[in-house]
């Protein structure tokens, strides 16, 4: 059998080569092929690659193959759909051919039957499971790429924080490659996220490059303010009394936001305000299909 990036890569030559969207009444794709009429797009390539800084050979033969996939998607499909405006601006920043009158930006939805705020009991019940004091301020950061979403940074945070005064809960995958103070405690995988995220005064993302950040979404779904940089799609949603957002993720410019946080609840209802349910999310494609017609 072939290798796995190369099997990928023959399924998406042969959806471009043997797909006819005139077939459909609608085709949409969230991967990078080039026969459908909406390609959803939750993030470029070439964006990706000079945020993570690859050098390894190997690596950029899968990044040129990547990005030849990418840029025949983007200069064939008559609809984009890009998950951040951030998004948008890489598309048009590393594909200057492509038409900005094709790409229109569209929040991914939320499943709100999942991520939802739970009743002051259940949120008493997970304080006390967890073990969270509620004289001290507490951020979960939850997460299966630590590195790329900046939980380093957050470490040597709150290596100079009062553990009296703030604690790091880390939910998702283990922490053996970073050392940890007495304020940071691991979660492991979490199941009930919904209680987790009700449960903690703030959600923390400090990544560099997020093109989106769902967590960010279920955690304002949820009822529970959010602390981010500039580089989280999801920060473009963000009013004032929904959170904070910092211009990078340099552990003084995190240091500095925290030690200013205040314990706030965020006002119900932050997916439909922001059309993240997913009956709006259906309308708008309908919308913007019938805009191509």
């Amino acid at each position: 059998p072939l290798p796995r990036r190369l099997r990928k890569y023959w399924f998406l030559h042969r959806c471009n080569t043997r797909f006819n969207r005139r077939d459909y009444d609608l085709s949409l794709s969230l991967t990078r092929t080039a026969c459908q009429d909406i390609a959803v797009i939750g993030g470029v390539h070439p964006e990706s690659v000079l945020r993570a800084g690859w050098r390894n050979p190997y690596r950029r033969l899968h990044d040129k193959a990547e990005i030849g996939f990418e840029s025949r998607m983007l200069a064939g499909v008559p609809c984009i759909l890009a998950h951040s405006r951030s998004i948008r601006e890489d598309i048009l920043r590393h594909y200057p051919a492509t038409d900005p009158d094709r790409i229109r930006v569209l929040y991914p939805p939320l499943d709100t039957g999942r991520f939802r705020a739970v009743s002051a009991r259940e949120r008493q019940e997970t304080i006390r499971k967890y073990g969270i004091r509620e004289e001290r301020m507490t951020l979960l950061f939850p997460s299966l790429g630590h590195r790329r979403k900046g939980l380093q940074f957050l470490v040597e945070v709150f290596d100079r924080l009062d553990p009296d005064r703030f604690e790091l809960l880390v939910a998702g995958e283990g922490m053996s490659r970073y050392r940890t103070s007495a304020n940071i405690r691991h979660l492991g995988y979490i199941d009930n996220l919904s209680a987790l995220y009700s449960a903690v005064d703030y959600v923390v993302l400090p990544s560099s490059y997020e093109p989106f950040g769902l967590v960010i979404a279920e955690a304002l779904q949820c009822g529970t303010p959010v602390l981010v940089t500039r580089g989280v799609g999801a920060a473009e949603l963000l009013a004032p009394d929904e959170g904070v957002v910092v211009a990078d993720n340099r552990p003084r410019t995190l240091l500095s936001a925290i030690q200013r946080l205040e314990k706030m609840r965020v006002p119900p209802g932050f997916a439909r305000r922001n059309g993240l349910l997913i009956d709006q999310h259906v309308e708008a494609i309908r919308r913007f299909a019938r805009e191509r017609a």
